[in-house]
């Protein structure tokens, strides 16, 4: 097989994941429940009884799936990944074999990366919001202090007394270069006025992992 590679005369295209992020192939977890559709694209010498087979970090898995007379070169035909093969957290190569059974060629296609994250964001605590001060006038800002897997994407969701209140998501400079602001307009904080409101987060990373809720701050609210 090894030869195969060096004379292959076809251009074969990367397999297609629509459910993956295009940027950087982060799947959600909600979709690791089940069989991942592939698309891959029927390459120009293509005929039936050619076939397929998806290759997992270099390894060939899954069913082979045969080129029939009703697939037109340019047509995307499906094949599933099995979920199981992404148990584990981290990224994943994922790519297929086009094999001809009348000269025994076997030519593998460029690879995407498939990324699985399943750690919950904070680990196992929360700090509660900080403000620096007490002073109102149209809009109370929390700073939030930094937690355990802090990424760019990640939306932090405000809860007063339990209800949700303003949400967040955390830019790339946040990470490094300032602290992330929440604001709490008067209309956030109305409902609960006047009287003490329980100030509490929760984060929900881009795959979909969701975090403990944090620990809570006691704000006196009077307007």
């Amino acid at each position: 097989m090894s030869n195969d590679y060096a004379r292959a005369p076809i251009p074969l295209t990367p397999p297609l994941v629509s459910i993956a992020s295009a940027s950087d192939g982060l799947l959600n977890k909600e979709d690791l429940e089940k069989p991942i559709p592939v698309g891959v694209r029927v390459w120009e010498a293509a005929e039936p009884q050619y076939y397929l087979q998806l290759m997992l970090n270099g390894d060939r898995v899954g069913d082979i799936r045969s080129i029939t007379e009703e697939d037109v070169i340019g047509d995307i035909v499906e094949v599933l990944l099995d979920q199981k093969l992404l148990a584990s957290e981290g990224s994943y190569q994922l790519a297929y074999m086009a094999s001809s059974p009348f000269s025994e060629s076997h030519v593998p296609s460029p690879a995407i990366t498939l990324k699985v994250d399943r750690t919950q964001p904070g680990a196992t605590l929360l700090a509660p919001l900080i403000f620096p001060t007490a002073t109102f006038s149209d809009q109370l800002t929390g700073l939030l202090p930094g937690y355990a897997g802090m990424q760019q994407g990640d939306v932090v969701q405000t809860l007063l007394n339990g209800s949700p209140g303003p949400n967040h998501t955390v830019t790339a400079d946040e990470l490094t270069l300032r602290p992330v602001e929440i604001g709490f307009t008067r209309e956030h904080l109305q409902p609960h006025a006047p009287g003490m409101v329980s100030i509490e987060y929760a984060v929900t990373d881009r795959a979909g992992n969701t975090s403990i809720t944090s620990l809570p701050t006691l704000v006196s609210v009077q307007l």
